[in-house]
């Protein structure tokens, strides 16, 4: 039974906070008369916060542009210097971090080799020293994005087929050591807060964005938030059976007929080394050079991505959907083909298809959400729906 929320005073005007600094970061500079008019406070309110906010630095004034005779009102915007944050993004091979504004802007960097399936202790004493090195005086927290599911209740990376990590909890150590507070996140949500906080879902409440890389993820945003569902598995796209027989590709998940066994870059590489080729790279140079075996690999991988996203567009019914990962380099390829496998079975018919749009955040992404889950907890509200 979900503890209702006692409002009370302060309660209230933390959540009057929140309003005003969401509305700002969203939709852009705004006057004191359109905050209370589009939030529905009083003014006296609005006047109250925004003189609080802006002796903290967290907004700032700036003059509307002139557009007619007469004085031009003062707007109020989101100070995206008013702290920072850190962004972590652990793959194989290497761990990236990151300083960043709460504007998305990267400040400062920090990377290092590590194993392709590195020893979580190995991962835990660079993720100090990338801390140590990036961290401010006014740094809000640390965000960690990881493929694999999270237990988001713990931190807990419950497992990462990519990584090979069972049980692995860096939030709490990491959090202690570092005196920050720690937020973990599967990669595709994290790429999913990226897009909702800088990309292309600013523009939408509700969206899938999808990440074509080793696996497929998925990260769900509905209402203007990621869903994460119970714990934190909702989005797990590419673990979606897509071929029943008993035959199946087997994923690595230990399931048969997953979806990235046809729309990853595992999967390509399987094609590729069929053709002789060296990986999924060569393979989609070899098909923009005509090699028709090639181009219908490709065409074969966006059919599936399609009838994969369909499924997802008719369970979700989102506005967009947002793809992005390293294999978009050779999305001319396969995109067009998912693009309307989507549109045409997507139910009912005759309604208007989700748009299908490219990643906006680029690969910088993964860190850019990670510093963004940060942002995005410094942005809710106290009051729980």
């Amino acid at each position: 039974m979900t503890q209702k929320t006692v409002l009370n005073p302060k309660l209230m005007h933390d959540h009057h906070r929140v309003l005003i600094l969401r509305h700002l970061h969203f939709h852009g500079p705004a006057s004191r008369a359109d905050l209370a008019r589009t939030l529905g406070l009083a003014p006296s309110v609005i006047t109250r916060i925004v003189r609080e906010l802006t002796a903290e630095g967290c907004l700032v004034e700036t003059e509307c542009p002139r557009s007619s005779l007469g004085r031009r009102p003062t707007l109020l915007a989101f100070n995206p210097d008013y702290r920072t944050v850190i962004g972590a993004h652990i793959q194989p091979g290497k761990l990236e971090c990151a300083l960043l504004n709460m504007g998305g802007r990267i400040l400062a960097r920090w990377e290092a080799a590590v194993d392709s399936q590195p020893d979580p202790k190995q991962v835990f004493d660079l993720l100090l020293k990338a801390v140590v090195a990036l961290q401010r005086d006014n740094t809000l927290g640390l965000g960690i994005a990881i493929s694999g599911l999270i237990d988001i209740r713990t931190g807990e990376t419950i497992f990462s087929p990519v990584l090979q990590w069972e049980r692995v909890n860096f939030r709490e150590i990491i959090g202690q050591a570092c005196d920050l507070p720690v937020h973990v996140e599967n990669d595709a949500n994290a790429l999913a807060v990226a897009e909702l906080l800088h990309g292309a879902g600013r523009h939408y409440r509700d969206f899938l964005c999808v990440m074509v890389s080793d696996g497929l993820g998925g990260g769900i945003v509905l209402g203007g938030r990621l869903h994460r569902g119970v714990f934190g598995g909702a989005g797990e796209l590419g673990h979606t059976a897509i071929d029943p027989r008993e035959d199946a590709p087997l994923c690595r998940c230990g399931e048969r007929g997953c979806l990235e066994e046809f729309c990853s870059k595992r999967a390509l590489n399987r094609e590729a080394q069929r053709l002789g080729l060296a990986d999924w790279r060569a393979l989609g140079e070899a098909a923009r050079a005509g090699h028709k075996e090639a181009e219908r690999v490709f065409r074969r991988f966006g059919y599936f991505l399609g009838l994969g996203l369909k499924n997802a567009v008719n369970l979700l019914n989102p506005e967009a959907v947002i793809i992005g990962g390293d294999l978009m380099e050779f999305a001319d390829l396969f995109l067009e083909v998912a693009k309307e496998v989507i549109c045409r079975h997507s139910f009912p018919r005759g309604r208007t298809a989700p748009e299908i749009l490219l990643w906006q955040v680029g690969k910088e992404g993964f860190l850019v959400g990670a510093g963004g889950l940060v942002v995005e907890e410094f942005l809710t509200s106290p009051i729980k729906a």
